[in-house]
């Protein structure tokens, strides 16, 4: 509820009021320093960013893994993933690179949300040439991430593989498959 001064409670406050340009010692009661210095706008500064999540560089091992999806039967082309495998990851800019085992090197992006997507790769496997037929078998990987932290992750690697060529028939015979098909393999890995 407002109250409403009376004329003479008005009188009287002004009575009390100090001389003009000497305010020193004169507060009204209930009022705090409200920590404002002379110039402030209220406003307070812009909160730092956070900083972009970084992976640890090293060497990472896989601890455990399993093949998520086999469409192909093959799974020794899936050699990413499998325990014991490792990978040299390296970073650069907010960006990284994972080298496997193999020599391969792949190069991705992490996220704020500490998920990682990295570039596809493709290569041809020498299956084929291997055996003096005519054919090519193009093998296509995407890898996919999380981090759990910076020096734990989960990754997963779908690769798909087709074949082109007039003895595709002979080889998906040898190998005891059906092209196309796709297999993925999820991994977890631990920084050494």
């Amino acid at each position: 509820m407002l109250r409403t001064l009376t004329p003479l409670a008005a009188l009287a406050l002004v009575g009390c009021a100090a001389e003009p340009g000497n305010n020193e010692g004169y507060a009204l009661p209930g009022l705090q320093d409200s920590g404002f210095s002379e110039g402030d706008t209220g406003t307070s500064a812009e909160p730092e960013p956070e900083p972009v999540f970084q992976p640890a560089a090293g060497t990472w091992l896989v601890v455990e893994s399993e093949l998520t999806l086999d469409q192909c039967g093959l799974t020794d082309l899936v050699d990413r993933g499998t325990p014991g495998t490792t990978l040299e990851l390296r970073l650069g800019g907010d960006n990284f690179s994972m080298e496997f085992s193999g020599g391969e090197t792949v190069n991705c992006t992490a996220e704020e949300t500490l998920d990682f997507l990295c570039d596809p790769s493709s290569s041809i496997d020498s299956t084929a040439k291997d055996n003096n037929l005519n054919a090519d078998i193009p093998v296509l990987i995407e890898t996919i991430g999380l981090f759990e932290d910076a020096s734990n992750m989960w990754m997963e690697s779908t690769v798909d593989i087709d074949c082109d060529g007039s003895d595709c028939a002979l080889i998906e015979l040898l190998l005891g498959t059906q092209f196309p098909c796709q297999m993925a393999m999820a991994s977890d890995l631990v920084l050494q």
